[in-house]
């Protein structure tokens, strides 16, 4: 046994006995996840799983069988003891689907759609849908199965989403088409992928195989042209004087650097920018050094090894003229300015010093790269409410400064 397996094991077995005392969603998704898990031990994991929860008997054991029963198709019981039932068992896979939504804000769109089941007890099921670059299929990204109280966001006007109600089987076929599309799924979408792919399975959508957890390929970083980092640095000096800017807002550069800090410290996701940069950052730098090499790790990064897959690819598909002309149209537009990524595509394509344009079939797909890469802005202080601050504005020309520096 590996000790992969070995570990999965034991954390099944303490988990089980709080299993009784759950309710049927909830233990279908720590079903789903449990398979999940033991698939990336070995082809024999699940089964491994399902004889050592057999061995233990009683009430938690019998109650994760029945859950994994029901959950995963293709996994064989053979013939456990499965008593005592838990007071949910007739409440698995009972779940039909009331209503589902579009639903997006600056940082893309997530199918949302929200079941009831047997017990009158209501759930929903989050997709982020990501979209693909030049007329390729969209693929599937984070997901979520939790509280029926996620959607409560939607009503309220400062979180500034939109929502469309949608026909409940024309989202769910949807989905189930950029889940099949999406050759790297996220760790998310891997845990939960059986709970999804039983809900879709009463919306129509038939034969949907559960994505399973693949190892990411990290692709090397393309060879920089020392030539367009040059020329491109000078124009963001030629715009701006970026001491000048800086000026004033050593506090707040000190509370970013601290946020910094501390999530190296707790390895939060915003670390993995620290990780990537160059060097990568020494912590013990001065606070305008932990912040900008954090930064500039978004726009050319020294390493992908750090970064979600989600990060890698859209580090790599947006190039310097990008960042170039969403950076300058920001600082000239200043502090209060949208920084909805479908904005920032409009600032290149308007930007006199960038020559290209993004066409109109890449717009959603470069959008959803400024989407994710943008994200430690609003932790940092850069993005406030959606719009850019003055620390924003004097800081993200240093920032593509910092990122073209010579190495």
């Amino acid at each position: 046994m590996t000790d992969l397996l070995a570990s999965i094991i034991d954390d099944a077995l303490a988990q089980a006995d709080e299993l009784p005392e759950l309710d049927a969603v909830r233990a279908e998704v720590w079903a789903s996840d449990l398979v999940a898990l033991a698939m990336e031990a070995g082809p024999d994991g699940p089964a491994r799983v399902i004889d050592a929860l057999v061995a233990a008997g009683g009430p938690g054991p019998a109650a994760a069988l029945w859950a994994i029963d029901a959950i995963a198709d293709g996994v064989e019981l053979g013939d456990p003891a499965l008593e005592p039932a838990p007071s949910w068992v007739g409440d698995l896979l009972t779940s039909t689907c009331e209503a589902a939504w579009l639903v997006s804000d600056w940082r893309g769109a997530s199918a949302a759609f929200r079941f009831v089941d047997a017990a009158d007890e209501r759930h929903v099921v989050l997709v982020d849908l990501v979209p693909g670059l030049a007329g390729a299929a969209e693929t599937a990204g984070e997901a979520t199965v939790g509280p029926s109280a996620l959607l409560d966001s939607v009503a309220d006007e400062d979180t500034k989403l939109r929502s469309e109600p949608v026909p409940a089987t024309d989202l769910a076929a949807r989905v189930a088409a950029a889940v099949r599309s999406t050759s790297e799924p996220s760790a998310s979408l891997v845990a939960v992928g059986r709970v999804l792919a039983a809900r879709l399975s009463t919306l129509g959508v038939e034969t949907l195989e559960p994505p399973v957890w693949v190892e990411a390929d990290v692709p090397a970083i393309p060879e920089r042209d020392p030539d367009d980092d040059a020329w491109a640095t000078a124009v963001v000096r030629r715009a701006f004087d970026l001491d000048a800017r800086l000026d004033g807002h050593g506090v707040e550069i000190s509370a970013a650097a601290a946020m910094l800090r501390d999530a190296a410290a707790t390895d939060a996701p915003l670390a993995q920018w620290l990780a990537a940069s160059v060097g990568p950052v020494d912590l013990d730098e001065l606070d305008i050094e932990v912040v900008l090499g954090a930064l500039a790790a978004t726009v050319a990064p020294a390493t992908l090894a750090p970064l979600s897959a989600e990060a890698r690819r859209a580090v790599l598909e947006l190039e310097f003229a990008d960042w170039l002309g969403a950076v300058l149209g920001l600082a000239r537009a200043g502090a209060g300015t949208s920084v909805d990524p479908s904005l920032l595509v409009d600032h290149i394509n308007r930007c006199p010093e960038v020559t290209t344009d993004i066409p109109k079939a890449d717009r959603d797909r470069v959008a959803w790269a400024f989407a994710v890469v943008t994200e430690p802005w609003g932790a940092l202080g850069l993005v406030e409410d959606g719009t850019l601050t003055s620390l924003g504005g004097s800081l993200l020309p240093a920032v593509l400064v910092h990122a073209w520096a010579p190495r």
